[in-house]
């Protein structure tokens, strides 16, 4: 019972790893195509909204990993980043 448990818990956490790194897509690209379109994809409105999407990715995995080990740190970067290559990927 305890070993499915934590194997519930962690595909939830790489499950909420993988969704925010597609958030921080859609949020990067909405407030590109809102605030700046025809200009740089490297302007402030858009990189902002990056930067407060991996503030909120740090955040949650230090809630999440405050009792873990590092490894899990390794897969929680790696599902989120993983999310975002990959939708990159389907973009072009």
């Amino acid at each position: 019972m305890v070993m499915i448990l934590k194997s519930r818990k962690h595909s939830f956490f790489i499950l909420m790893n993988a969704s925010l790194g597609l958030l921080t897509c859609f949020v990067y690209l909405y407030t590109w195509v809102a605030f700046s379109f025809m200009e740089s994809m490297f302007s402030w409105q858009p990189l902002l909204s990056l930067a407060g999407s991996i503030t909120l990715f740090i955040l949650w995995n230090m809630y999440m990993l405050k009792r873990e080990r590092n490894r899990y740190w390794a897969q929680a970067i790696f599902s989120y980043v993983g999310s975002i290559v990959i939708f990159a990927y389907f973009l072009t």
